[in-house]
């Protein structure tokens, strides 16, 4: 039996080597590797005593980060999720899309806890700013792709398309602010068109006005966090500043990266992090991925390893619609009953019901998968990651007194060898034992041996295991070899 490392581990990417002289400053770039909700705002919270600025390059109020700590559980939408740590600064870039109503509502929250983001957030002002039209307009259309409702994807079309009717529609935080009398009447012009294209009337047009009624106050409310100077976050990295860029959706959301359309509408890959965060990628040292063991997704959209399939997702999809949530799920169903049935869906269910896999700021029921190992190699070789952390595998030992009677996995299969993987492979459960020594940080050969086994599928080192949403029951690992699995790709020559 080992002690695992209390320090933060993550192996130097191969800009670490460079032989000519580095810059005093760096920035590392942490993102989801699966369908978000990985518990990126958990492993950012643990990281952020070691960097100088947690800065946000991409998405909005559709991204909800939750954080459990000592001052007590808040969920984060826009604000970076260092905001516990006094020493650090905050950013949230140019590449984000802000609702400032929901933005002043969250930091109004964080000072009744007592913490003021006074002279530590900065916000950029060229960020893109959410308007009424664009919520309206999400409301509307969103259930397709099965969207948050938040007007993020309008806002990012209005920021390409500039000017629709001779009027323009992508204002930024700092038009807001420098003359929000202005900007008031703007978006009440555009919304005004809307409606009246639409045959005059709109469900919405009531909450809309309030939202523009209360826009003054909201601006007086962020001007002190407004940031004009485009290369502020440089000039902080030139004098020697430590950046840990934080991703909100994650990687298999990309706009283009992803399946479309059922996508974000957003960049989320890292390299995005340097365009949405303001800063040169020369100053890049390595990419952290963050996955977790008890998988899920919001919204419609390709899901391999989904229990329960096109059955779960048409589920989810009408437990949103028609507001089915946690509360509704445990009146209804049995945990147990669930978890022993042959069926993959109610499986899925009970999964979802064990590990509260409900949407941060819906609540809506997310679609349950079992982990993807192969699907989770592709994304690391894509994009370059150097280590990742993994969540939730306290959640593995569910799988236990299911009809699995171990943690199904899908794996990588190389068909040109005759004794391939399957598919899915059911990897021996973890005991609750060796994952109460985990907690304590002490890892016998059971998970040593789990540890080895993902590693060697995903090609990547663990840098950190989550053994609950607490932050000490977060489990840094201390470097150790990976000797990767044949790989599924075809071989040359």
């Amino acid at each position: 039996m080992t002690t695992a490392s209390t320090a933060s581990f993550c192996p130097s990417s191969s800009s670490d080597q460079h032989t000519s002289p580095v810059p005093a400053g760096f920035a590392d770039v942490l993102v989801g590797l699966q369908y978000g909700d990985e518990g990126k705002a958990k492993i950012i919270d643990a990281l952020a005593p070691g960097y100088d600025v947690i800065a946000r390059f991409n998405g909005g109020a559709n991204a909800g980060h939750t954080i459990d700590t000592p001052q007590g559980r808040i969920a984060l939408k826009q604000l970076p999720s260092g905001v516990f740590h006094p020493h650090t600064t905050l950013y949230i870039g140019s590449g984000c899309a802000i609702n400032p109503w929901k933005l002043a509502d969250e930091i109004s929250q964080l000072r009744e806890m007592g913490i003021t983001l006074e002279g530590r957030l900065h916000i950029s002002a060229r960020a893109a700013l959410v308007q009424p039209h664009h919520i309206a307009m999400d409301r509307r259309n969103g259930d397709t792709i099965g969207t948050t409702g938040n007007g993020i994807g309008p806002c990012y079309a209005d920021r390409a398309l500039r000017v629709r009717n001779d009027m323009r529609v992508n204002l930024m935080l700092g038009d807001l602010i420098a003359n929000e009398s202005e900007a008031v009447v703007s978006m009440r012009n555009v919304f005004s068109r809307m409606v009246n294209a639409e045959g005059g009337t709109s469900p919405w047009m009531a909450e809309m006005s309030d939202l523009l009624r209360d826009l003054p106050q909201v601006a007086a409310s962020l001007r002190p966090y407004l940031q004009v100077d485009r290369g502020w976050l440089t000039n902080r990295v030139k004098a020697g500043a430590s950046v840990l860029f934080e991703g909100a959706q994650s990687v298999l959301l990309d706009v283009v990266e992803g399946s479309q359309p059922y996508v974000t509408s957003s960049h989320t890959v890292p390299a995005f992090a340097y365009v949405g965060g303001d800063l040169s990628p020369k100053y890049h040292r390595r990419t952290i991925g963050v996955a977790k063991a008890i998988m899920s997704r919001v919204g419609r959209g390709p899901f391999p390893s989904e229990l329960g399939g096109e059955r779960s997702a048409q589920y989810c999809h009408d437990a949103s619609r028609l507001r089915i949530g946690k509360a509704e799920e445990q009146s209804r169903f049995s945990v147990d009953t669930l978890l022993r049935s042959s069926d993959p869906f109610d499986v899925g269910t009970a999964l979802r019901m064990l590990t509260a896999e409900y949407g941060t700021g819906t609540g809506r029921p997310r679609r349950i998968g079992m982990l993807d190992l192969a699907q989770l190699r592709d994304v690391i070789r894509t994009h370059a990651v150097d280590c990742v952390y993994l969540n939730k595998v306290d959640c593995l030992s569910h799988y236990a007194k299911s009809t699995y009677q171990g943690v199904p996995m899908r794996v990588h299969r190389d068909v040109l060898t005759a004794d391939a993987m399957p598919d899915v492979l059911v990897y021996p459960g973890l005991t609750e034992q060796s994952l109460d020594q985990g907690r304590e940080g002490m890892l016998d050969a059971a998970m040593h041996g789990f540890v080895d086994f993902i590693e060697r599928h995903i090609g990547a080192p663990l840098a950190g295991l989550g053994l609950g949403p607490e932050r000490a029951s977060l489990v840094s690992l201390a470097p150790h070899p990976v000797a990767p699995v044949a790989s599924s790709m075809p071989h040359d020559g």
